[in-house]
C-alpha cells in the first residue's frame, strides 16, 4: 500500500486571509481540494502504467502492480466541519480519510501515520502544493522503495549568504552545494513509523530531518528531480504566481520549463 498523508493543519497567518490558506479558492476551487486531486492522479497513473518520464527507474514492476492507495487529510480539528461543507459545495467526492492533526507539522503527520499502520510506502505532502507533475512523484515513490527515504528537490537560484554574527555580518555561501526541498517526500512506511515514534525536537523542519535524526537510515536521505512549478502557496505573492500557473493551463503531467 502507499500512503499519502496530506497535511493541511496549519493557521496560514502569513497569507493575512480571515481562515487558513488551504481552504482559500484558486481560480474558484480550494487549494488543498486541487492538492488532494493532484495527487490522487499521480500517484494513480504511477500505479497503472507510470509516467514515460520514469519507466526507466522503476524496476520492480511487480511491486507497482500489487499497490493500492489511500489518501489522508491532516486538518486543525475546528476546521472539519467547514472542509465537509465544501465538500458538498464543489461536489469533490474524490475518497480520503479526514484525521485531526496535532499541536505542530510533526504531531499532525504522525496523527496521519496511525490511520494506516501497515502502509508500506508513505508519501507526505504539503496541502499547499497543487502543482507537483506525475514524473515528481514517480521518481519519489521509486527511490522511496529503492532507498528507504527520497526528497524532490531544485538547484538554488538566488544567491546565498551565510550570517555570521547578529549584527548582520556574513560570508557568501556556494549555492551549488545546497538545493530547495519540496514535497512529497517519500519514505518506506516502518522507517517513517519508527522515526516518528521519537520525542518531538523542535529542531524537526520536515519529514526528511525526523529520518535523519532518528539515525535509521542506512544512507542519507536521497533527493530526487522535482519541479520549479511545484510552489507552495504561503503568501500573496504565491497565490498570484498560482493563478498564472493554472491561466496556462499547466498540466499535473507536464513539466514546466526551466528558463
Amino acid at each position: 500500500m502507499i500512503l499519502t498523508i496530506i497535511v493541511a493543519a496549519g493557521s496560514g497567518t502569513r497569507m493575512g486571509a480571515e481562515q487558513p490558506k488551504q481552504f482559500l479558492p484558486l481560480s474558484g476551487e480550494p487549494i488543498v481540494m486541487r492538492t488532494l486531486r493532484r495527487m490522487s492522479e499521480g500517484v494513480e497513473k504511477y500505479l497503472t502504467d507510470c509516467s514515460r518520464n520514469v519507466d526507466g527507474i522503476v524496476e520492480n514492476r511487480m511491486y507497482v502492480d500489487n499497490c493500492v492507495h489511500k489518501l489522508i487529510l491532516v486538518l486543525p480539528q475546528a476546521y472539519i466541519p467547514l472542509w465537509r461543507e465544501l465538500c458538498e459545495k464543489h461536489a469533490f467526492h474524490l475518497p480520503h480519510e479526514i484525521v485531526p492533526g496535532g499541536a505542530t507539522r510533526f504531531h499532525s503527520v504522525k496523527n496521519g501515520l496511525a490511520a494506516y499502520p501497515d502502509a508500506e510506502i508513505v508519501l507526505v505532502h504539503d496541502g499547499v502544493r497543487p502543482f507537483v507533475d506525475d514524473a515528481a512523484i514517480a521518481r519519489v515513490i521509486a527511490g522511496a522503495h529503492e532507498y528507504g527515504a527520497a526528497v524532490p528537490a531544485v538547484p538554488v537560484v538566488d544567491s546565498l549568504r551565510r550570517m555570521t554574527g547578529s549584527d548582520g555580518e556574513s560570508v557568501s555561501a556556494d549555492r551549488s552545494a545546497y538545493r530547495a526541498v519540496q514535497t512529497p517526500q517519500g519514505f518506506q512506511g516502518n522507517l517513517l513509523r519508527a522515526a516518528y515514534a521519537r520525542p518531538y525536537d523542535e529542531r524537526f523542519t520536515d519529514d526528511a530531518s525526523v529520518v535523519e535524526a532518528s539515525g535509521l537510515l542506512p544512507r542519507g536521505v536521497v533527493l530526487t528531480e522535482g519541479s520549479p512549478a511545484n510552489i507552495k502557496i504561503t503568501t500573496p505573492v504565491d497565490w498570484a504566481v498560482a493563478e498564472v500557473l493554472l491561466k496556462t493551463e499547466f498540466p499535473g503531467g507536464a513539466e514546466l520549463p526551466v528558463t
